[in-house]
């Protein structure tokens, strides 16, 4: 899949933009603050309904406008066909159109899509487990976009359950709640069970190629109710169900949900230690690019195409051998990169192997120009 041309208008510091992406490597240049990620979020945006940091919807906007539109030229290798994407921002609400037409969330996404490597990514080693279970969902959502409505109405539950707890509400009213804790929860459960079992080789061969030399890493899903995903989700809904009625009385005790998948981890082990506790610097580098790169390549095999690459200022963060690593995954799945940088243009050429083909504009107040390449 290729991205060809954006269009923005009043999305972030952005008052007017527009992007030709060049058939492979696409390069947006310029110093910290003048717009340059604001590029990527809009792409992403377009692709995954969300932006790329947690933020309302109204923050989206430019300030003192009053709506933002964003629109996508998107080829599919896959099918042939080119689509029209268009997303417009107003009063909080978003309005989406397909190829000149108004259409719902479901018929919209999946069009365009794309993984997002920003500096962000580099510590989900490092941090707590809500990095990690953000890593596997934006995974899964990408080539299974229903699962974004399973995780939406989990999360509406479990809000809902919990605030019933913390008021001491009767049994039978949490019961209901229980019901469709678990018929969601185990949609979840089950889909990020299958996703790692999917990826833990590529996730290994990747770590011992950039780390190497590279300590024993083992990668495992680490569930509340035991073995929860690796069962149909009918057998996983029945026993996280079970789950939340026997520990009905430490959630109360608590005030809270103590079962259930928004307490799972992706876990990462060096010589059988948790990486956060053990990885050396480069080591967590190395695991957030091995992650992301069994993403990509895992998305690809499944699209039968490959999704394209957002990367934002990994030339700050990763050495060249590193860097080098990623363009060379991304070549081998033939995928696009559109990426930006605070370095000059010519330290961006040697970061990707002197492309002859890169497409690059310089981003400086929220203002885009084409920059003239030669040789």
């Amino acid at each position: 899949m290729r991205f060809l041309q954006l269009d923005v208008r009043n999305f972030r510091n952005l008052e007017q933009a527009r992007i030709e992406c060049g058939p492979n490597l696409t390069a947006v240049i310029g110093e910290n603050g003048q717009g340059k990620t604001n590029t990527l979020e809009a792409l992403y945006f377009v692709a995954g309904l969300r932006p790329l940091r947690n933020v309302q919807r109204k923050a989206l906007v430019r300030t003192g406008a009053t709506d933002a539109r964003l629109q996508l030229s998107v080829h599919r290798e896959r099918t042939g066909l080119t689509h029209e994407l268009r997303v417009d921002i107003s009063s909080g609400r978003r309005h989406l159109s397909k190829d000149h037409k108004k259409v719902d969330t479901a018929s919209f996404v999946g069009t365009a899509v794309a993984v997002a490597f920003t500096p962000d990514d580099l510590s989900v080693s490092k941090g707590g487990p809500d990095g990690r279970r953000r890593f596997l969902d934006r995974a899964i959502f990408n080539h299974q976009p229903a699962y974004l409505g399973h995780a939406l109405r989990y999360g509406r539950a479990l809000k809902e359950r919990n605030r019933l707890l913390a008021e001491g509400a009767a049994d039978g009213v949490l019961e209901a709640y229980d019901d469709v804790v678990a018929a969601e929860g185990a949609e979840i459960a089950v889909r990020r069970h299958r996703f790692v079992e999917d990826v833990v080789p590529q996730i290994r061969e990747r770590f011992r190629s950039i780390a190497d030399p590279a300590p024993p890493l083992e990668v495992r899903l680490r569930a509340s109710v035991t073995d929860l995903g690796a069962t149909t989700v009918e057998a996983a809904r029945s026993a996280l169900r079970q789950a939340l009625s026997d520990r009905r009385g430490t959630d109360r005790r608590r005030r809270k949900t103590t079962v259930g998948p928004h307490l799972d981890d992706l876990e990462l082990l060096l010589d059988g230690h948790p990486a956060r506790d053990r990885a050396s610097q480069g080591q967590h580098r190395a695991l957030a690019l091995a992650l992301k790169l069994a993403e990509l390549t895992h998305l690809s095999q499944k699209l039968e195409e490959p999704p394209v690459l957002l990367l934002d200022d990994m030339s700050s963060e990763l050495d060249d051998r590193r860097s080098q690593n990623l363009f060379a995954c991304v070549r081998e799945i033939r995928g696009q990169v559109i990426l930006t940088s605070t370095a000059g243009v010519e330290a961006v050429r040697r970061i990707l192997g002197a492309p002859s083909d890169l497409v690059a504009y310089r981003m400086q107040g929220g203002e885009v120009s084409r920059i003239a390449l030669t040789g």
